[in-house]
This record gives C-alpha cells, structure tokens and sequence, in this order.
C-alpha cells in the first residue's frame, strides 16, 4: 500500500523537531523508513501527532539515542522554542519556552516565582531534570496548558513518556558510554541498561537504570583550608562532578484489552561536586572560579506511582495516584554576598562566609480522568473531562556561617540547636500547597475537515505556612522572629481551539489558551506590608498555525505565529530594608513570536532538517515594584534562535553506517529583566553558536558510536550572576560545556 502524505507528515513532524531522523535496519534507505505513525498522549488522548492541531513536538527514545541526547541541555538544542539555562548538575536547569521567562539568570536560589512550565513524568507533575533513559518519548507542548495541565503551564508543558512492560518478549539492552572534554583532567562514564521481563501472559515487569561518572571541568582555585583560622587558600581541580544513579522499576498487569494497572518506583540520587559556574574577571583563567568554598549538593528524588485505565464501549477511565519525595543538601560561598551587604564583618580577619541549605518535599498527587467513547458520544463530538488534587509540603532549612566568628569575639550566641556555633542567619519553613481541580474540553467536529474545541479548567488552591522563622544570632542572640499565614485563591481558565484541514497536507490552526501561576508567600525580617504576598499572574496566547506536506510528502514546513499578553509577572527581586530575596509583580509583558520547522528528503541518503524561532519580547510598560521600565527584556530569552541539522547515510557492505550533526545558534540574552534602579545587576551575555558531529555504525544487535559535541570548542556563558550584589570574587558565569570527545558502545537483546 502507498503511505499517505499525513502517515510521511506525522513521522516528519516527529523528526524535524528532535534532529537526526531515525534510520532504520536496512541496506539501502527508501521513502518506507521515514513511515512511522508517532502517536501522543499530550491532549490526554492516544492521537497521531498530525491529528494534534497544536504547535507540539514530540521526540522518540531511538531519535533520542540517535542525537545522543541523555539530558535536557542537549535536548533544548532539537526543541523549536526551548531555552535551557545549563548551570551543571549543581542545579535545577532553567527551562523556558516562547521567551517566558522573567527570573533572573544568577543562581538558581531566586529565579523568582513558580516554574513557568510544568514538567511531567508520565502523569506526575516533577521539577526534575530527568535521565532520558528507556524513555518512550518526550513531548513538549508550547504555550499556555493551562485547561490539561493547571498550574505552572503558562510557557508551556514537558512531559517524559516511559516505556512501559511488555508481555510480548524478555528483551533488553546495555550501553556504556565513555568520554573527555578538552579542559578536564578526568575521563567521564556513563552506564545503563534496560531489561523487560515478561513474568505471565498478563504480568511483565520492567527495570531500568543509569550511573552517570562526569569528571567535571571547573577548577576552584582560591578554597579555604582552614575556614575562620587563616586565610591560606588551595587549588582544587574540576570541581563541578557529577556522580548520578537513576533506577526504575514497573510491574504492569493487563488481564484483557480493557484493563491494565502499573505501579512503578522510579529514584534518581545525584552528587554534584561544585557549580558549572566560572569568574575569568577574577581569576584570569577561562574555566576556573574565584570562590572561597567548594559548592557541593546532593539531591534525591523519588517517585512511586500507580495507575489504572479501564476502556469499554460506554466510558473511557485513567486514574493515577503518586507520592513523590524530594530531599536536597547543598553549600554555598556567600562571602562577598555578606561582605557588601555588612561591611563591618570584614573587621574579623579570617572573614568568610558560607550557607547550608537543607531542603525537604513531600507530594501527593492525583488525577482521574473520564474520556467519550463511540458508545457513550455521537460521531461529532469527542470530551475528556476530569478532577485533580495535589498537596506538596515543603521543609526548609537555610543557614549561614561565618567560621571562627564566635571564638574570635568571644561571643554565645544563646542558641541551644545543634549547628548553632558562628551561626550569622537562620531561616526555617514549614508550608503546605493543597489545589482542587476539575477540568475538561470537548471537541465538536463540524465536518470531516473543520473540529472546534472549547475546554475550561476550575481550581481552588490554598497555601498554608505552619511557620516561617528568622533568626540573627550574630546580631540578636537567640531571638527568632516567627510568623504564619495562609491564602486561598480560586479562579478559571479557558481554551478555544479550531482546526481547518484543506487538504491532506495542508492544516490551518488558531488557539486562544490562558495559562497561570499560582501566588504566595514572602517571609523574612523587615517586609513592607506589601512586599510579604505576591499575586497569581496569568498569560493568554494568540495563535495561528500551520501543518504542511510539499514535494509529495519529502518535505514539510510547518509553522505557528502567536502574541502572549502576560499580566503580574512574577519576577525575583530583593526586599527594600534587609535585602533577601523575596518575589514581586511587575506590571504586563508582551511577547511576539514566530515558529518556523521543516524537513526535507533530499536524496535517499540525505535528511536535512532545521527550525527558527523570533521572539521580540519586553515589559509592556514600567514595572516600579520591581524597578522595571518599559521595553526592558525577558532574561535568558534570545530573540533569534536556530538549529539545522543532517542525516547522511553511508553505503557499507555489512551492517548501517550514518553521519549526523546539527548546529545550533542562540541571539545574545539578558540576565535580569531590570535595567536600572536598586535591582541592576544585569548583564549582556553574548550570542554563540555549538556544533555537533557523530558517526554511528549498526550491525544485527550491535551499535558502536563516536561523537564530538561543541566540535569548534565554543566558549560561551549562558547564565550569571554580575558584581554588584555578590562582588568582585562572588560574581560568576554558568559556562557551557568544552569540545567533548566521546565513543558509545551497546547491545540490545
């Protein structure tokens, strides 16, 4: 049978957006390879991505393997939209889509808000950067989610899809991967493997995993030996390590077609040795820091999960039920920090400064949903409609040091708590988020080639803090000043959706979603009345887009042009008095884009591929709460931003032999979005461009791999923190990754 030109689009649309294509076991590629239906779950529905009249991405786990892509920095390089603020495995990266960004770039310690996109794994909302590992694929929904999706999805949704237990085969497959960049001492590892076992004809279980050995690149050339004794300093090479284990575990029972449940236990521990952060300003070196203390941090998270689905004629039911822990133990250098804020701690000889933040979360979340049948609903009509609760407990615990203050002063502090010595500042929380929801969408298919699609989603979110306590032993001894509060808020958002198919290669889209955040709570000494809450801030997008097969399905160009109008920003600032962070709300940004990717076959051996986005964006009037003047631009957002890549298969007597690369340019970017004023700590950081090159070979279950990433050893920062706040040792740059030479090698059973 011909494939149809929307069977080559749907595969096409896959393709361009992750990069490299896909190539299948064969001698000789033809027009059969690239025929592959990429079915989603991104409108809580099983559709073939072509059917989705949204502006999606969705990237396998083989186009995944293909790009070596084993994380999200290098997956932002293939995502139309997507930055990625890399700042080491220190870290929680940053990520945005369609320039929503207003937090600011220095560290990731104020960032200011809650997350402007909310990232899944399967169905439970994780801020995690994830181990793509025996992932099924990724899908990434750009734009406001906010009916599906709720809070959090105003720039968009990220969802990981996991691979799920098989009774069909025991299967499996082990990698190991090793590799060097060009400014570390170290080689790197990475270790993983994947095994599916199927236990009876209705019972499988699957178990995954991965051990991540970096070696690291940023050398700490001024630590402390003896912190608050002398000021004696050593030389400590490549410091920013990364040392992480990621396993999962799925148990899948399907006793007929219309039943399954899963319950799976996923646990991802990682050890970062210092940050991916470097200060040439200071030191002189392109790859080292100026800091008085190494930064390590450890984060935990894990995750179990069960989930059923039962689908007859009549109703269509999916239930998922999680509990998600999270636990994070780090230090950082705040000496400069102290230094400028409190000059007169310098008096002390030995001055130095570091804090140890002790972080803890708790989640439940759960959501059922209900989906139209061909029994229950008449041919024009398709709905989903559902109810979701979630409740998240957070514990905080942050505390600075200044070593041998006490004994140097003579000083007791009156503290009693263990950890209590030289201690400058104390901060502690316990705070509980609950939100209700339902929601639901119904498409109205007018004719087979025009579907409207209407879709509200209502929820109830209340945030209670059971205590939030500031002490200044330094300067107060053992008082402690203690408050607690609590809000509700509740409010709907809305979708309207409509589809045209004038062909069956030519769609025409246009959307208008709203997405939202959820406000809060500021704490800490000295808050002006109206700097102690900060106020939900909504975003509504406008959108036209396009799906399109040329050539007789060898080429695609899809696209989608949108305005965000984005009301009560919250943006990261510091607080009048004390000067903590704390977050405030500017007035409204605007936000203008255009989205452009396609795909072309050129031979039968040669994909070329490649997207371009241009987003003009900025406050839309001054925002004096945040020091903010109109025009000023969203931090971390590039204005232009491409990536073009390759596919080249080479003709071998045994086996698959194919070249891949792409180039990927981002535009200059801001790290804060204020200018001027009290806050101005912004800086330009310069645009760059990075490109990657691998060749990979094939034979039967064998695959043997060699890269370079950043084969033209670009230097390039894309995040920072600038003088004024944090002085001329405390300021730094989160630098990209050096060339990196690596060989991959598996096999698959």
């Amino acid at each position: 049978m011909k494939p149809s030109n929307k069977q080559l689009l749907a595969l096409a649309i896959a393709a361009v957006n992750c990069g490299p294509a896909v190539v299948l076991a064969q001698s000789q590629p033809t027009n059969d390879s690239m025929i592959e239906e990429v079915v989603v779950t991104a409108s809580r529905r099983a559709e073939s991505i072509q059917e989705i009249p949204y502006n999606i991405t969705a990237i396998t786990g083989e186009s995944l393997k293909n790009a070596g892509v084993d994380d999200l920095t290098k997956m932002s390089q293939f995502i139309p939209g997507m930055q990625m603020i890399d700042a080491g495995a220190r870290s929680t990266g940053l990520v945005t889509l369609r320039g929503m960004n207003v937090g600011g770039l220095q560290a990731s310690e104020n960032q200011g808000g809650k997350d402007i996109i909310s990232r899944y794994v399967n169905d439970t909302p994780m801020l995690i950067d994830f181990k793509l590992v025996d992932v099924e694929r990724v899908e990434v929904l750009r734009g406001p989610q906010g009916t599906l999706y709720g809070r959090g999805a105003m720039g968009g949704t990220l969802r990981y899809i996991l691979n799920k237990p098989s009774t069909e085969a025991t299967e499996g497959s082990v990698s190991t991967e090793l590799y060097q960049n060009s400014e570390s001492d170290g080689l790197s590892s990475e270790v993983s493997g994947v095994l599916n076992l199927p236990l009876s004809d209705t019972l499988a279980l699957r178990v995954s995993g991965t051990r991540v050995d970096d070696a690291g690149f940023v050398d700490y050339e001024n630590v402390l030996v003896e912190p608050g004794v002398s000021n004696d300093t050593r030389y400590v090479k490549d410091v920013n390590t990364e040392e992480t284990t990621a396993i999962r575990t799925a148990l899948r029972w399907e006793p007929n077609d219309q039943f399954f449940a899963q319950a799976t236990y996923y646990v991802q521990d990682q050890k970062a040795g210092g940050r991916q952060a470097v200060n040439p300003e200071y030191t002189g070196n392109d790859y080292t820091s100026a800091l008085l203390y190494v930064e390590p941090r450890d984060n935990k998270d894990d995750l179990f999960n069960i989930e059923f689905g039962w689908n007859s004629d009549l109703i269509e039911i999916f239930s998922t039920t999680s509990r998600a822990n999270y636990e994070g133990y780090g230090r950082r250098d705040q000496s400069d920090f102290l230094a400028i804020l409190y000059p007169f701690y310098t008096d002390f000889p030995q001055y130095s400064t570091y804090a140890v933040d002790d972080n803890e979360a708790e989640s439940l979340v759960h959501e059922t949903r209900f989906l139209s049948t061909d029994g229950n609903s008449p041919e024009w009509l398709d709905w989903i409609a559902g109810f979701y609760y979630e409740e998240t407990n957070t514990l905080l615990d942050a505390r600075e040091y200044i070593p041998g203050w006490d004994a140097y002063w003579d000083y007791d502090n009156g503290l009693t708590e263990a950890g209590s010595t030289d201690l400058e500042y104390w901060h502690y929380s316990d705070d509980t988020f609950k939100e209700r929801a339902v929601f639901g969408e119904a498409t109205f298919h007018a004719s087979d080639a025009l579907q409207v699609t209407l879709g509200a989603r209502y929820f109830k979110q209340t945030e209670s803090v059971a205590y939030d306590c500031y002490a200044f032993p330094m300067w107060t001894g053992a008082d402690r000043d203690c408050d607690a509060q609590s809000g509700d808020i509740d409010d709907t958002v809305f979708k309207l959706n409509a589809a045209y198919d004038f062909s069956d290669d030519v769609m025409l889209y246009a959307t208008v979603a709203e997405g939202f955040r959820r406000g809060g709570l500021n704490f800490g000494p000295n808050l002006r009345e109206d700097e102690k809450t900060y106020d939900s801030d909504k975003a509504v997008n406008y959108e036209l887009g396009w799906h399109t097969t040329l050539a007789g399905g060898r080429a695609i160009f899809n696209g989608a042009i949108f305005r965000v109008d984005w009301k009560d920003l919250q943006v990261g600032t510091k607080s009048e008095v004390a000067g903590i962070n704390i977050t405030g709300n500017g007035s409204q940004g605007v936000i203008d884009g255009i989205e452009l990717s396609t795909q072309y076959s050129a031979t039968d051996n040669l994909t070329l591929n490649g997207w371009v986005t241009y987003y003009d964006h900025g406050l839309d009037g001054d925002a004096p709460g945040i020091d903010g003047f109109d025009g000023d631009s969203f931090p971390g957002v590039p204005k232009l931003q491409a990536n073009l890549g390759f596919d080249y298969f080479i003709p071998v007597s045994q086996g698959e032999l194919t070249l891949r690369g792409n180039a990927y340019y981002k535009d200059e970017i801001q790290t804060l979005l204020n200018s001027v004023g009290d806050n101005y700590d912004n800086e330009t950081l310069d645009a760059y461009t990075v490109a990657n090159l691998s060749l990979d070979y094939r034979l039967d279950q064998w695959r043997a791999s060699v890269f370079a990433d950043n084969v033209t050893n670009e230097y390039y920062y894309n995040g920072g923190r600038s003088e004024k706040k944090y002085g001329e040792r405390g300021q730094f740059y989160y630098v990209g990754q050096p060339r990196t030479l690596g060989v991959n090698l598996s096999y698959e059973f």
